[in-house]
This record gives C-alpha cells, structure tokens and sequence, in this order.
C-alpha cells in the first residue's frame, strides 16, 4: 500500500486569515481567500454552498498537483499574473487544463498567448488542446505547423477523435500542394524561373514553408489549400 503524503502548507498561499483550504493531490495545503476563488472561477462559485464556513474546517480535496494549484490561485488573486514563460511545458499544459476545468476566465487569455508561443515546438500539443477545447484562436495556426510531420508521430500524441480530423485535414491540405507544386514545377520548366524553383525546394523539404513563402508563389499560382482551416 502506497504511504500517503504527508501534508505541508503552502509558503504563498498560508494567509490566517483564510477561510478555505485546498488540498492538492500531493498533499500541500493552500489556505485561500474563497471570495477570490468564487469571484474568478464559475467552478469554485458554484461549489460555494458546498464550502461555507457554517460546515467547518474543512478541506478541500483537488486532483491537481501543488505546482499546478500554485500557479492557478496566482491566477485568482489581485497580484501581477505568474510569468508563463519561466514555466516548463509539461507543467503549462497541466495548468491549461485546470484553467479550462475550473473556468477561470482571467487565465485565459494569459494561456492562450503562453500556447501560440509553444506552438512552434510543440504544435501537436498545442493543436490536441485547442481542438478539445475549442480555442479556434491557436488551433489553426497549430494545424498548420503540422503539415509536414510524420503520420506515426502525430498518432502518438492526438487523441483518437481529433487524430481522425487531423488525418482530413492532412490528406485535403497535401492534395492542395500537390496541384499547386505541378503547377509551378512546368513554369519553371517553361521560363526558366531560378529563384522560384529555389523556394519550391525549400517548401518541399519542410511543408509549413509554404505559409512563410505565400506572398512570393502567389504570383505564380493560387495557392487556396493554405487557406484550409482545421477548426
């Protein structure tokens, strides 16, 4: 049998004046404000009958982790918000999710621009995300840093549901590229265009090149498959 935690409190979140605590899965306990967590959170609001005072001191039991926590309750209080950019990925994707579980509408636009900056690292990540929870805002842009990775990659990280989208998109978006290419293969061959056919190689080699060299090949051909949206 696994030994259980042994509780310690939060060195930012012990306020005596406090009148909630939260307990993180890993048995760190924050003592909060409940007035900011109702206040910023539907979650937290509507659990308010649930946690008065008139029950107790009681604790409350939370899935996530303290580092997680920690950075949410940041979130939650009248302070400057935590630099995102000082978090590592792993632990920014599990604050993402908090953020969505527990409706904290003053995170999110803060993860939305902490996920646009990962996407040219992490765009699958990103993409599986935004697809989940429907943040058209990024999701898009992630699909496209996608267009030229391996089919076996991208299965290892989707989910099922957004993989089988992923996989039209990928089809619809390469078919595009395809008849683009021909087309602009033969007006290399008929006129002989050097700095054009200098692009193309680049694009073949690293398909999401096609968005960065879109003002250059537009005047060669249309060029609608990159117009394709995911969401």
């Amino acid at each position: 049998m696994a030994a259980t935690p042994v509780s310690r409190t939060s060195e930012r979140f012990c306020a005596p004046d406090a009148d909630l605590t939260v307990s993180s899965c890993d048995g760190v306990l924050f003592k909060v404000h409940r007035k900011h967590l109702e206040a910023h959170s539907d979650v937290f609001a509507d659990a308010a009958n649930a946690t008065l005072p008139e029950n107790g001191n009681e604790t409350v039991y939370l899935e996530e982790s303290s580092d997680v926590l920690d950075l949410l309750f940041q979130c939650m209080y009248r302070q400057p918000p935590p630099d995102l950019q000082l978090v590592e990925f792993p632990l920014f994707m599990r604050l993402a999710e908090a953020v969505e579980k527990y409706a904290v509408y003053s995170a999110l636009t803060l993860i939305g621009i902490g996920m646009k900056k990962h996407i040219i690292k992490h765009p699958l990540e990103v993409l599986d995300f935004a697809e989940k929870h429907g943040r058209k805002e990024f999701g898009n842009q992630a699909a496209r840093m996608t267009v030229g990775l391996a089919i076996l990659d991208v299965a290892t990280i989707l989910s099922l549901d957004t993989f089988k989208k992923w996989m039209a998109f990928h089809d619809k978006w390469h078919a595009g590229a395809t008849n683009a290419l021909a087309n602009l293969v033969s007006k290399i061959n008929e006129y002989n265009y050097e700095e054009l056919s200098s692009t193309l190689e680049k694009c073949v080699h690293d398909p999401k090149l096609w968005y960065d060299e879109r003002s250059t090949l537009t005047h060669y051909t249309a060029l609608a498959f990159l117009d394709i949206e995911f969401m």
